[in-house]
């Protein structure tokens, strides 16, 4: 390798890093949309609810969403490794 490919080589893997930290946070707001549908679908199930008993199968549904589905999909540990990953660059004093 001559001593241009290596010193692009850590503005490459910089601009990865920023790229795969904005298609992780987008694909984490886009779950948190899809959720947001979720829990509007189970706030209709309350309101159609006739009885206290469906209205708190109806609120059980949406405590279960949220805790099952919600966290789990985010991809928090992505979200981490790309915040981690930036970190580093910038430590490095990778070109912005």
């Amino acid at each position: 390798m001559d001593t241009n490919t290596q010193a692009e080589i850590p503005a490459i893997e910089a601009n990865y890093a920023r790229e795969k930290a904005q298609e992780r946070l987008q694909a984490a707001i886009n779950q948190l949309q899809r959720s947001m549908y979720d829990m509007e679908c189970y706030a209709e199930k309350l309101t159609a609810a006739e009885n206290d008993r469906d209205r708190a199968q109806a609120m059980n549904w949406a405590i279960n969403h949220l805790v099952c589905n919600i966290q789990p999909n985010l991809r928090i540990d992505l979200l981490a490794q790309s915040q981690s990953e930036l970190a580093v660059m910038a430590a490095k004093g990778a070109a912005e």
